[in-house]
Protein backbone atom coordinates (compact mmCIF):
# COMPACT_ATOMS: atom_id res chain seq x y z
CA UNK A 1 0.00 0.00 0.00
CA UNK A 2 1.19 3.08 -1.10
CA UNK A 3 1.08 6.24 1.31
CA UNK A 4 0.87 9.42 -1.58
CA UNK A 5 3.02 12.23 -0.86
CA UNK A 6 0.93 14.18 -3.40
CA UNK A 7 -1.74 16.61 -1.63
CA UNK A 8 -5.27 15.93 -2.64
CA UNK A 9 -7.33 18.37 -5.32
CA UNK A 10 -8.43 21.22 -2.88
CA UNK A 11 -12.18 20.76 -4.05
CA UNK A 12 -11.59 17.39 -2.56
CA UNK A 13 -9.96 18.40 0.32
CA UNK A 14 -12.77 20.75 1.23
CA UNK A 15 -15.41 18.81 0.77
CA UNK A 16 -13.48 15.60 3.06
CA UNK A 17 -12.77 18.13 5.80
CA UNK A 18 -16.44 19.37 5.83
CA UNK A 19 -17.76 15.56 5.87
CA UNK A 20 -15.66 14.77 9.20
CA UNK A 21 -16.16 18.40 10.70
CA UNK A 22 -19.14 17.49 13.04
CA UNK A 23 -17.07 14.22 14.09
CA UNK A 24 -13.89 15.63 14.64
CA UNK A 25 -15.81 18.45 17.09
CA UNK A 26 -17.13 15.27 18.79
CA UNK A 27 -13.18 14.42 19.44
CA UNK A 28 -12.66 17.94 20.86
CA UNK A 29 -15.49 17.51 23.28
CA UNK A 30 -14.46 14.20 24.69
CA UNK A 31 -11.03 15.24 25.34
CA UNK A 32 -12.30 18.97 27.01
CA UNK A 33 -14.98 17.13 29.46
CA UNK A 34 -12.29 13.92 30.02
CA UNK A 35 -8.66 15.68 29.50
CA UNK A 36 -5.45 13.16 28.91
CA UNK A 37 -4.93 10.25 31.36
CA UNK A 38 -7.11 7.41 30.70
CA UNK A 39 -7.46 4.30 29.26
CA UNK A 40 -8.90 3.98 26.04
CA UNK A 41 -11.80 2.57 26.49
CA UNK A 42 -12.97 5.53 28.73
CA UNK A 43 -12.52 7.67 25.74
CA UNK A 44 -14.52 5.39 23.25
CA UNK A 45 -17.57 5.30 24.98
CA UNK A 46 -17.70 8.96 25.46
CA UNK A 47 -16.96 9.70 21.95
CA UNK A 48 -19.82 7.41 20.86
CA UNK A 49 -22.11 9.38 23.31
CA UNK A 50 -20.36 12.70 21.69
CA UNK A 51 -21.36 11.37 18.39
CA UNK A 52 -25.16 10.46 19.26
CA UNK A 53 -25.95 13.66 20.55
CA UNK A 54 -24.74 15.17 17.90
CA UNK A 55 -27.17 12.93 15.56
CA UNK A 56 -24.69 9.97 14.57
CA UNK A 57 -27.28 7.79 16.18
CA UNK A 58 -25.81 4.74 14.11
CA UNK A 59 -22.63 4.96 15.02
CA UNK A 60 -21.21 1.64 16.13
CA UNK A 61 -18.25 1.27 18.79
CA UNK A 62 -16.01 -2.12 18.48
CA UNK A 63 -17.31 -2.70 14.92
CA UNK A 64 -16.38 -6.17 13.52
CA UNK A 65 -15.38 -6.34 10.07
CA UNK A 66 -14.55 -9.37 8.03
CA UNK A 67 -12.80 -8.77 5.60
CA UNK A 68 -12.49 -10.90 2.11
CA UNK A 69 -9.81 -12.75 0.13
CA UNK A 70 -9.95 -13.93 -3.29
CA UNK A 71 -13.71 -13.39 -3.40
CA UNK A 72 -14.36 -15.39 -0.02
CA UNK A 73 -15.17 -13.57 3.43
CA UNK A 74 -12.92 -14.71 6.16
CA UNK A 75 -14.20 -15.55 9.56
CA UNK A 76 -11.18 -13.99 11.26
CA UNK A 77 -12.44 -9.97 11.70
CA UNK A 78 -10.90 -6.96 12.38
CA UNK A 79 -12.44 -4.87 15.57
CA UNK A 80 -12.93 -1.04 14.71
CA UNK A 81 -13.23 1.17 17.92
CA UNK A 82 -15.90 3.19 16.12
CA UNK A 83 -17.80 3.05 12.59
CA UNK A 84 -19.73 5.76 11.33
CA UNK A 85 -22.15 5.57 8.94
CA UNK A 86 -22.56 8.76 7.09
CA UNK A 87 -23.97 9.53 3.57
CA UNK A 88 -23.04 6.06 2.69
CA UNK A 89 -19.78 6.65 3.37
CA UNK A 90 -18.49 4.72 6.55
CA UNK A 91 -15.88 6.44 8.68
CA UNK A 92 -13.26 4.13 10.72
CA UNK A 93 -12.24 5.75 13.91
CA UNK A 94 -9.23 4.66 15.99
CA UNK A 95 -9.16 5.89 19.21
CA UNK A 96 -5.74 6.02 20.84
CA UNK A 97 -4.30 6.95 24.62
CA UNK A 98 -1.08 7.26 24.35
CA UNK A 99 1.79 9.68 24.73
CA UNK A 100 2.24 10.33 21.15
CA UNK A 101 1.37 8.66 17.92
CA UNK A 102 3.52 6.92 15.57
CA UNK A 103 3.95 4.61 12.73
CA UNK A 104 2.12 1.81 14.32
CA UNK A 105 -0.55 3.32 14.96
CA UNK A 106 -1.08 4.94 11.62
CA UNK A 107 -0.29 1.27 9.68
CA UNK A 108 -2.91 0.00 12.21
CA UNK A 109 -5.62 2.52 10.65
CA UNK A 110 -4.16 2.40 6.96
CA UNK A 111 -4.47 -1.43 7.37
CA UNK A 112 -8.57 -0.89 8.54
CA UNK A 113 -9.27 1.41 5.57
CA UNK A 114 -7.97 -1.16 3.00
CA UNK A 115 -9.67 -4.29 4.89
CA UNK A 116 -12.88 -2.36 5.14
CA UNK A 117 -12.17 0.25 1.61
CA UNK A 118 -14.06 2.73 3.49
CA UNK A 119 -12.96 6.07 2.64
CA UNK A 120 -12.14 7.98 5.50
CA UNK A 121 -9.95 7.41 8.45
CA UNK A 122 -9.78 9.55 11.59
CA UNK A 123 -7.15 8.57 14.56
CA UNK A 124 -7.22 10.04 17.74
CA UNK A 125 -5.48 10.20 20.50
CA UNK A 126 -6.79 11.04 23.86
CA UNK A 127 -3.49 10.96 25.90
CA UNK A 128 -1.58 13.61 24.45
CA UNK A 129 -1.27 16.68 26.00
CA UNK A 130 -2.44 19.96 26.14
CA UNK A 131 -4.93 18.63 23.33
CA UNK A 132 -5.80 15.77 21.59
CA UNK A 133 -3.82 14.57 18.78
CA UNK A 134 -6.40 14.23 15.29
CA UNK A 135 -4.90 12.56 11.81
CA UNK A 136 -7.38 12.66 9.00
CA UNK A 137 -6.98 10.24 6.17
CA UNK A 138 -8.50 9.45 2.55
CA UNK A 139 -8.51 6.16 0.95
CA UNK A 140 -8.63 5.99 -2.66
CA UNK A 141 -9.50 2.49 -3.49
CA UNK A 142 -8.70 2.73 -7.15
CA UNK A 143 -4.91 3.92 -6.70
CA UNK A 144 -4.44 1.69 -3.21
CA UNK A 145 -3.25 5.08 -1.50
CA UNK A 146 -3.69 6.91 1.24
CA UNK A 147 -3.74 10.53 1.78
CA UNK A 148 -3.59 12.84 4.91
CA UNK A 149 -6.50 16.24 4.48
Amino acid sequence: MAKSRKPLDDSLREKLVEYCYDIIHCMHTTYKGLSAGLPEPIYQEALLIALQEMGYSEAVREYHHFPTFMGKRLSSHIQLDLMVPKKGRNIVIECKSISKLGDKERLQLYGYLRATEFPVGILVNFGSIPKAEIERYYYDKESGTITTF
